[in-house]
């Protein structure tokens, strides 16, 4: 459940919360709301956050990183010039504090495994306190080795960072005081519990903790704007240019990708069987894909961070920063020169791949289509059924379908509602689980479209999906359905104005008001009626005349005459599989029933059809059944043999809404991958600022396959959402081959490791962050599949690769900034 669809109604109904002493203005409200938003770092949203959630995890990620980087600069500089670790009173009570950290914990993990009883000092427990304290000393510790460090080494800027950062913290707490008085922290934070002020200032010193990375983002921003002046384009193409010849004259990086690309390509068809001889576009497509992609990522990884340890090593880089060339143009630069390359590459790439596609899977759709027109002839039904559907689908996958999903929810044989159907054991896949269906029961699959509630989600806090279907895209303007669709929307509006006219409150000004709207609208509702009814008469009458007509040249003019008059019929695709109890007759279908219905204006359409294992099962319903419905539509499946079950995920049914072009899609696929390389290449840039090229190269490798490979993972880590525990706890499992599931015995072992995982998992959780999401980036399956990549989808992934490239870039420029690489 995505929190930010939440948060606004938990804060209306906290404005009204008893806890409150007061409501605040509006402007506070929403002041209080931004900046809880802003500075709260446990608010993850999830797909539905949009942009928006996208936006505040990369802001509070960001500034979280910039305070840990620049405390633990000073902290390291204060420590090495002598200010902190000097045997003082205060660094052996910091020391204790730490050890303190480890005790705190433990007492902790045996008070949760009832080892020992919860002792309590107040309203607080021990374990709590103990935890404060130790906070409290490492803090003052720190913040003494930070203003003796700064003072004597820092400039003016750094001495304004350190008052900023003081004032965020003032500011934070304040944030969360303010949320407690005004009642706002028992609604948000504490599940609708009382709340105390306790409870608030806790909150605000999380909160100031992304406040104060917020006062050093400031900072840092300014230092990169005065160098962003100074940037000129001339010797970022200087810089470019000399990475690319690097490139050719080193290692022969781009020849050596094409040959073998080549010649992967030219034994490919020896080796790639479809299972199916439907599968074959899907399974072309996404291994030229994946060949692109493997090869392009393999040759940023080895040139990237070979390129600035190799010229520190053999001193060609004093040539150039002796130069008037910026740290930033030095970084920047290699970046475009290699981006060049792989620019190149995945045009080359993408054309060679499209005209070895056009060859292969086309003439495949061409030899099918013409041997089913041969079995038709022949009045060989069968085999000119399963050719039609096999060039059907073979055609299907080199598309680019634009479809329109909705939200699935079940209901069980006896017609309760559920989220999910019927397990029948068989492999899932966790990222959208199958579920199936009863055959003879009232066990249904319902796909909603509008504004519905996630199925997913609490009853008591729905969560509401925007499913809307775009009418405009399927109901024609000027057809009979088109104008259907308009007469109901001013019949709507009509209604909606009638009742507002009711308002005792208008005034008479705003009643005189509302009147003329009505008077207006109603006008408009009996013209579009009139237009209407004239398209509905014009429409029966070519109907009675093309069933008169005999003559077929006039007979084929009216229909087209007649289809003008009508939007297209709307296409329903689906893909269901069957999971059968019994084996049943040979040859005979497994059927299934499609009612379609407008929630809105009761309008449907029912229909029969043979499930197509393995294939797209395709529907048309009349396109007046959308007609009035705002969006709403309601799909129901229903398994019609009693032996049989129907499987289905919430993509197997959509609308489709049109279809594009193969190649463009194509090309838009290897863009998911040139924008992986691009943000390869930043973390090579950076790696190689500071590391020896092996060690640069290992770390870039490792960046890429946490990434692409172990992503998902890396994110239930920081949830804490594995089973078996964290990395200790899951080695104590190990070692005792202890299942995943069952609670450890509350042994000293178990004890240690479960503390331990309390340590280190609060420090690594943030750091996945760190980890670019290269399988958001990658939409290779999208295209394999037949399906549209939409120019949103392409932004939303070009904002993401933006956002890891551009940090690493930025870092990497400061580091480079900061060694001394000349004589």
């Amino acid at each position: 459940m995505s929190p930010l669809l939440a948060l606004p109604t938990l804060w209306a109904q906290a404005t009204a919360s008893p806890a409150g002493q007061g409501v605040p203005s509006p402007w506070l409200r929403n002041f209080l709301f931004w900046a809880f938003l802003y500075g709260e770092p446990s608010i993850v949203p999830d797909s539905g956050g949009g942009y928006l959630g996208g936006w505040l995890v990369w802001i509070r990620s960001i500034s979280l990183l910039c305070l840990i980087g620049w405390v633990g600069y000073w902290l390291v500089t204060a420590i090495k010039e002598r200010y902190l670790v000097r045997n003082r009173w205060y660094d052996y009570v910091a020391l204790g504090a730490f050890f303190m950290i480890f005790v705190s914990v433990l007492l902790r993990t045996l008070e949760e495994a009832k080892q020992i009883p919860a002792y309590k000092v107040g309203a607080f427990g021990l374990t709590t306190l103990l935890s404060y304290a130790v906070v409290l000393v490492l803090v003052l510790w720190a913040e003494l080795g930070l203003w003796r460090t700064i003072r004597r080494f820092g400039k003016a800027g750094d001495v304004l960072v350190l008052l900023g950062v003081h004032l965020a913290l003032l500011f934070g707490l304040g944030v969360g005081y303010g949320m407690h008085h005004f009642g706002f922290l028992s609604g948000v934070t504490a599940g609708g519990k009382e709340a105390t002020l306790a409870d608030g200032l806790l909150l605000g010193a999380r909160l100031s903790a992304t406040y104060m990375g917020y006062v050093i983002l400031l900072r840092m921003v300014v230092a990169i704007l005065r160098e962003l002046f100074s940037v000129r384009g001339r010797r970022l193409f200087a810089i470019a240019r000399l990475t690319v010849h690097e490139a050719n004259r080193r290692m022969w990086a781009p020849w050596v990708v094409l040959t073998v690309f080549a010649l992967i390509l030219a034994f490919t068809h020896w080796f790639l069987v479809p299972p199916r001889p439907a599968e074959m576009g899907r399974l072309f497509v996404g291994t030229l894909t994946l060949l692109c992609s493997m090869l392009l990522t393999a040759m940023v990884t080895l040139l990237t961070p070979l390129s600035l340890p190799t010229d520190i090593q053999q001193q060609t880089i004093y040539t150039v920063v002796s130069k008037p060339v910026r740290r930033l143009e030095m970084i920047w630069g290699r970046m475009l020169g290699y981006m060049f390359l792989v620019t190149v590459l995945i045009v080359v790439f993408g054309g060679i791949s499209l005209a070895y596609l056009w060859r292969t899977v086309g003439s495949t759709i061409r030899t099918t289509e013409q041997a089913a027109v041969k079995a038709k002839a022949e009045n060989r039904q069968r085999d000119y059924r399963l050719l039609s559907d096999q060039a059907d689908q073979l055609r299907s996958r080199m598309q680019a379908r634009v479809p329109v999903k909705g939200s699935l929810s079940f209901l069980d044989s006896r017609g309760t509602p559920h989220a999910m159907g019927i397990d029948v054991g068989m492999e899932q896949n966790m990222r959208e689980p199958r579920s199936h269906i009863e055959g003879a029961t009232a066990a249904t699959a319902i796909w909603s479209f509008g504004i519905v509630p996630d199925p997913f989600s609490p009853a008591t806090r729905p969560r509401p999906l925007d499913r809307r279907i775009p009418v405009d895209e399927f109901l024609a303007p000027g057809t009979v359905e088109g104008q259907l669709d308009r007469l109901y929307g001013l019949q709507s509006l009509v209604v909606q104005e009638q009742r507002a006219k009711g308002n005792p409150n208008l005034s008479a000004a705003e009643v005189s008001k509302a009147e003329q709207s009505l008077a207006r609208n109603q006008a408009e509702v009996e013209r579009v009626r009139g237009e209407y009814e004239a398209l509905r008469k014009q429409s029966a009458d070519l109907e009675a005349q093309v069933a008169a007509e005999a003559d077929p040249t006039r007979k084929e003019d009216l229909q087209r005459q007649l289809r003008k008059l009508h939007s297209d019929p709307i296409a329903i695709e689906m893909t269901f599989n069957v999971y059968r109890t019994t084996k049943g007759k040979v040859g005979e279908p497994v059927l299934a029933e499609m009612r379609v219905q407008n929630p809105r204006t009761g309008a449907e359409n029912v229909s029969i059809f043979a499930v197509k294992e393995y294939y797209t099962n395709r529907q048309f319903i009349p396109a007046a059944v959308l007609a009035g419905g705002g969006g709403d539509l309601k799909v129901e499946i229903r398994c019609i043999p009693s032996t049989q079950y129907l499987g289905m995920a919430e993509s197997d049914l959509y609308l489709l809404s049109s279809k594009g072009n193969f190649g463009v899609n194509y090309m838009k696929g290897l863009f998911g991958v040139w924008l992986q390389a691009m943000v390869l290449t930043a973390i090579g840039v950076f790696a190689g600022t500071f590391l020896s090229w092996p060690v640069a190269l290992l770390t870039t490798i490792a960046f890429f396959f946490a990434g692409q490979l172990a992503y998902s993972f890396l994110i239930d880590f920081t949830r804490q959402s594995i089973l078996g525990g964290g990395p200790f706890e899951s080695l104590v499992r190990l070692l005792t081959h202890d299942n995943q599931m069952s609670e450890l015995a509350p042994t000293a072992g178990a004890l240690i490791a479960k503390t331990l995982d309390s340590l280190v998992m609060p420090l690594m959780s943030p750091l996945v962050y760190l980890v670019p999401n290269f399988q958001a980036l990658d939409v290779s399956n999208t295209v394999a599949d037949g399906f549209a990549v939409t120019w949103g989808a392409m932004l939303s992934n070009t904002l993401l690769a933006i956002a890891y490239a551009l940090p690493f870039s930025i870092v990497g420029y400061f580091i480079l900034k900061n060694r001394e690489v000349a004589a």
